[in-house]
């Protein structure tokens, strides 16, 4: 069985005026960092006496970070046609416009056809990617930053080999206010997760008693 390929899934791009923006990946990252956090309440300075540390505002925050590597050396060896013209550009470029609001796209096929243009959403409101890890990880995200490292160039100076950083955050469903598809999302995944802890704790009682038979022998 092929193994599975992590991807971002944004939809609602606006990508030539309605195409959603998918980015398989080429490499799976071979780590991913992950910072689940705390939201601490702020302390106002003229609050007298005690507190509850354990009152949160929020649940847990999550940010994660890898890197992708993206080589067209393979593509090019076979004579790509997409390859051979652009390199590893049109990849590059669907990267960095997960990070884009949809209003800023500068390309609309419809105005380009004289037809009505798409719903414009304000230009600081960015569309929620989806982050593709297993089936058991769909997460509502949003692209903090991209580290580019480019590393080969074809004699157009067209990159053909990058290292990418990435570093993103894990939406919860309160900063998903009217996205039906991301709160979806965030709802399986939490679903998801409280399964696993459950079946961790068959586990948990399974160890439990083997340690107790271990020591009482």
């Amino acid at each position: 069985m092929a193994a599975l390929k992590g991807a971002f899934l944004k939809f609602g791009a606006g990508l030539l005026g309605g195409l959603p923006n998918i980015v398989v990946f080429q490499f799976n990252p071979t780590q991913v960092s992950r910072t689940p956090s705390i939201t601490r309440r702020p302390q106002s300075s003229g609050s007298a006496g005690s507190s509850d540390a354990r009152q949160q505002p929020s649940p847990p925050t999550e940010s994660m970070s890898f890197t992708l590597r993206i080589d067209a050396t393979e593509q090019l060896a076979q004579s790509n046609p997409l390859a051979a013209a652009s390199g590893i550009l049109p990849t590059l470029s669907a990267l960095e416009l997960l990070m884009v609001p949809k209003s800023s796209l500068s390309i609309k096929l419809a105005a380009l056809s004289g037809g009505p243009g798409p719903c414009q959403v304000s230009p600081f409101s960015l569309p929620t990617v989806l982050f593709f890890w297993g089936p058991t990880r769909i997460l509502p995200v949003t692209i903090n930053s991209l580290s580019v490292t480019e590393t080969e160039y074809d004699t157009l100076l067209n990159p053909i080999r990058a290292d990418v950083a990435v570093s993103l955050q894990v939406l919860q469903s309160g900063q998903l206010a009217g996205d039906k598809l991301g709160n979806a999302a965030y709802t399986y995944s939490q679903g998801v997760k409280e399964v696993m802890a459950a079946l961790n704790l068959a586990n948990a009682v399974q160890f439990g008693v083997s340690a107790s038979l271990s020591f009482s022998l």
